[in-house]
């Protein structure tokens, strides 16, 4: 026999709350962790240096530089940089745009991009370099990395292979190296061959969850294709994450 129930009764079984459906639904939207991550990520960097060296050669004519930048990466594929470096004297003076693509295959990661040198105030040295890099973990802390660029102006190429070591000392603190050897064709005004060996450390130091403060020391021999003298310099610089 089935049971007869009232219209009073239908509406108040409508309002009443039912225990074993209390907290089934919800107005609020579960967002999972990885909803949560950014699309992009950017650090800004400002730093000094008793010279500039790029690529075994004093490049701020004898003169400490005072340097800034910025580096923006987008969905783990895209990363773009900004560099601006001035001398005391302004004498030496860039803002340098970069850019390239990368693609993580595991083991290795694979980057292909384009660099502008860019000289503000001075005639025909601005030059375009193209470039492909190949880096991975090799374990221990330690890393490595082999460049291919090809440079515009010069119809250059510069290669260089690069080994890097990171030492954690402290939650805070770590230890990071590196060695460099190049080898450039064309790219100087000199011979070809062996370009420069370069060796350098720096020590990190996390003074906040965004902001990482870098003192560090290099030294570049110069070799078969760069008549220079060997160069020593020091430097520091200050990064916000953001």
């Amino acid at each position: 026999m089935k049971p007869k129930l009232s219209l009073r009764h239908l509406l108040l079984g409508l309002f009443i709350p039912c225990p074993l459906l209390a907290g089934t639904t919800t107005t609020e939207s579960t967002v999972t962790p990885a909803a949560q991550e950014r699309w992009w990520e950017a650090t800004l960097n400002v730093g000094f240096e008793s010279l500039h060296v790029y690529r075994g050669a004093d490049s701020s004519f004898g003169q400490a530089n005072l340097w800034e930048s910025i580096d923006i990466d987008i969905l783990d594929f895209f990363h773009f940089n900004l560099y601006n470096g001035n001398s005391f004297d302004g004498e030496y003076g860039e803002l340098t745009p970069s850019a390239y693509f990368y693609h993580d295959f595991g083991p290795v990661t694979a980057s292909a991009g384009m660099i502008w040198y860019h000289f503000p105030g001075e005639d025909g040295v601005d030059s375009e370099e193209y470039y492909v890099q190949l880096s991975g973990e090799l374990g221990a802390g330690f890393s490595a990395s082999a460049w291919f660029s090809y440079n515009a102006r010069s119809e250059g190429w510069y290669h260089e292979l690069k080994l890097n070591h990171a030492l954690p000392i402290n939650q805070r603190l770590s230890l990071e190296s590196y060695v460099a050897l190049g080898y450039s064709q064309n790219y100087r005004a000199d011979d070809d061959g062996l370009d420069n060996l370069t060796i350098g450390m720096g020590l990190p130091v996390k003074l906040a969850e965004k902001v990482t403060l870098k003192p560090s020391l290099g030294y570049a021999f110069a070799l078969d294709a760069l008549d220079s003298e060997d160069e020593g310099w020091a430097a520091i610089s200050l990064s916000y994450r953001f």
